[in-house]
């Protein structure tokens, strides 16, 4: 009998294609406080990352929880200014997800980020009932490349890391999802194909991939 197979969704950069509009957040937050940011520090050092550790990282270690809670929350709510008129979802997602819900496949999200950007993304595109599970940062003691996230997740489609599929565009989520001991998909939206070179698969958008193709990636 052939195994089930369950795919865990990043949010961003795989869901919707927003890099340069966090990037743009990130850059107005830093030049508000005094420091900057490169889109090169922001794919090595920031995507991915949980608010916390990043604003500790950029700032200082030192600074308290409650400080860092409150500068990460202002520069969500400028990136969610800054997007929301052209938020949209990667192209062929809709319908990819259609197919792959057709097939019984169970879905989820990991994220790194908070309630808010989660509502924001997936109750604005409309899709949440296609998953069984969304994971965001409340969840989550340990940030990616620390696998928990998305093993949070295949605990809500109720399958084993092994028969999940993750669909990342970051380099530590990337990293999660393999620590994790699933299959990655890498979404060649934040970063050049040359640079995905630790997923079993690159695409370009979800025209590129089929439920034969999950199929055949999984093992079966």
């Amino acid at each position: 009998m052939s195994k089930n197979i369950g795919l865990l969704f990043d949010m961003d950069g795989v869901i919707v294609d927003n890099h340069n509009y966090h990037l743009e957040a990130w850059i107005q937050f830093f030049e508000k406080h005094g420091k900057s940011i490169t889109e090169d520090e922001y794919k090595k050092n920031v995507n991915g990352k949980t608010l916390k550790r990043i604003v500790k990282e950029f700032f200082d270690d030192s600074i308290s929880d409650e400080q860092a809670q409150k500068f990460g929350e202002e520069k969500e709510a400028l990136y969610r200014e800054i997007y929301g008129s052209d938020l949209a979802p990667v192209e062929g997602l809709l319908d990819f997800m259609d197919n792959v819900r057709t097939a019984g496949i169970k879905m989820a999200v990991g994220t790194s980020a908070p309630i808010e950007n989660v509502e924001f993304t997936i109750d604005g595109l409309n899709i949440r009932n296609y998953f069984d599970g969304i994971i965001y940062d409340k969840h989550v003691s340990k940030g990616k490349p620390d696998p928990e996230v998305y093993q949070l997740c295949a605990k809500a489609v109720g399958l084993p890391n092994d028969q999940c599929i993750v669909f990342e565009d970051a380099l530590l989520g990337i990293e999660a999802g393999k620590n994790a001991g699933s299959k990655v998909i890498g979404l060649i939206t934040t970063h050049s194909e040359e640079e995905l070179t630790n997923t079993d698969l690159n695409i370009n958008n979800f025209k590129d991939i089929s439920v034969d193709d999950l199929k055949a990636l999984i093992g079966k």
